[in-house]
């Protein structure tokens, strides 16, 4: 954007968006574009701005009971380096005995300037409880009852730590870089072992009044049928057809009559889902997505894109099922947790000064 449509988009002065543009440009967070923009009157062409990539970068931390993902991301939402690892043991201890030294290692294979490195965002599969430290686990870390998560993981890593659950995490993921980049208002629904989700409201993070907005699983009770991974594996195992991770239900097994009848009721409760969204939040889309392999996903977004899901009498323009773009990379949704917290001023909790200090 120029700096005249940048003061129009903050609404502030024109002096004010120079002063602040200024500081930015000279901690080198943006660049002047090395193309002008053309001229939209009398006068010389205007100069965009734009973020600069190298100007600060995240390290993301995102596990499940599949595997942990580590990444370094850029200001663009591009991955500079990552390693990712199969988990066998869910313990705390193990998890963060290999978070710990790959989150140095995927720094220094990028290359980075360290001082650079705005902070770590981790995010894990659960939701939250009374306790602000006590996140509840899915079965899988069960063990993590003890752990505190807003002062257990800091010992890990040399830099600030800040933590979301998975959903939240990749719904900002989705809001910088993905399927909500130029929507003000969406919703995501993020289907795992279990069933999680995070609504976006004018562009922000909309938590509730518990943290706990958008977990959309509660909708569905774990004692009864439910569209979720752990569901399917469970359905497979009466079967006698044992899975030890989600990516093993490949698309072999789309014409197995087990899984063509957990499909079909998957995709019913997932419509009253969707209408329940539509209905109560009227958002301009509904992305779905998570670690379920992709063709189930896909099989979702396909059979819920039609206008039936919200009822006979809805006379306004629906939300888009959109399938997400961030599946395969919610360590980058991890990533940008620090990102959000720097530029959401309800996060901030210094003084209040006009430019920089």
């Amino acid at each position: 954007m120029s700096r005249i449509e940048l003061a129009r988009e903050m609404a502030v002065s024109a002096p004010t968006l120079t002063r602040l543009t200024s500081s930015l440009l000279e901690g080198a967070l943006i660049v002047e574009d090395s193309e002008s923009r053309p001229p939209t009157g009398r006068g010389k062409p205007s100069t965009a701005v734009k973020l600069n990539p190298e100007g600060l970068f995240t390290v993301g931390v995102y596990f499940n009971p599949d595997d942990i993902r580590i990444c370094v991301a850029d200001l663009e939402g591009k991955i500079r380096a990552e390693h990712v690892q199969e988990l066998d043991d869910h313990s705390f201890d193990h998890i963060m005995g290999v978070a710990s030294p790959a989150v140095e290692a995927v720094i220094k294979q990028a290359g980075i300037d360290r001082s650079r490195v705005l902070g770590c965002g981790l995010s894990f599969p659960g939701h939250f409880s009374r306790n602000p430290g006590h996140v509840f686990q899915i079965q899988q870390f069960s063990s993590w009852h003890d752990i505190d998560v807003n002062k257990d993981f800091d010992d890990y890593f040399d830099m600030p730590v800040f933590h979301e659950n998975d959903g939240k995490a990749v719904v900002l993921s989705e809001l910088y870089y993905g399927a909500g980049r130029n929507l003000r208002n969406f919703a995501l629904i993020w289907l795992t072992y279990g069933i999680g989700g995070a609504v976006v409201v004018q562009r922000q993070l909309y938590r509730g009044t518990n943290r706990n907005a958008g977990e959309f699983g509660g909708l569905f009770p774990k004692s009864h049928p439910r569209p979720s991974g752990q569901d399917l594996c469970n359905l497979l195992s009466t079967q006698g057809i044992n899975v030890r991770r989600l990516r093993e239900i490949d698309e072999s097994y789309s014409d197995h009559p087990a899984i063509r009848g957990w499909l079909d009721r998957a995709t019913d409760q997932l419509r009253v889902l969707s209408l329940t969204v539509a209905r109560t939040l009227d958002p301009t889309a509904i992305v779905f997505g998570g670690s379920l392999p992709d063709w189930i996903i896909r099989h979702f977004v396909e059979h819920l894109g039609s206008l039936e899901i919200l009822g006979e009498d809805f006379h306004v323009e629906p939300p888009e099922i959109r399938l997400s773009a961030m599946s395969d990379k919610p360590h980058l949704g991890a990533a940008t947790i620090p990102l959000y917290r720097a530029t959401t001023p309800s996060y901030y909790s210094g003084r209040a000064l006009k430019g920089w200090a």
